[in-house]
């Protein structure tokens, strides 16, 4: 049986979008979602909802695009 993991983290990079972020994730997990959150610096934060085989790959990809913070992850009951 394969562990899938439970993932919600922000993420705060500039110049993107949900949908390039969502494109950029969407190989790696499923149940993606993501979300704009208008922060107080002058990056963008987007808060990222998936579940995924290998957070090592989500996480290595999203610190291209920004920097992560306040990260959860649980293994998934799915």
């Amino acid at each position: 049986m394969i562990t899938k993991f439970e993932l919600e983290f922000t993420l705060h990079a500039k110049d993107s979008s949900p949908e390039l972020i969502k494109s950029s994730l969407a190989e790696f997990g499923n149940q993606l979602v993501v979300s704009h959150i208008q922060g107080e610096e002058e990056n963008d934060n987007y808060k990222v909802n998936m579940v995924t085989e290998d957070p090592t790959l989500v996480f290595d990809l999203c610190s291209q695009l920004g920097r992560i913070r306040s990260v959860k992850v649980k293994e998934s009951l799915l």
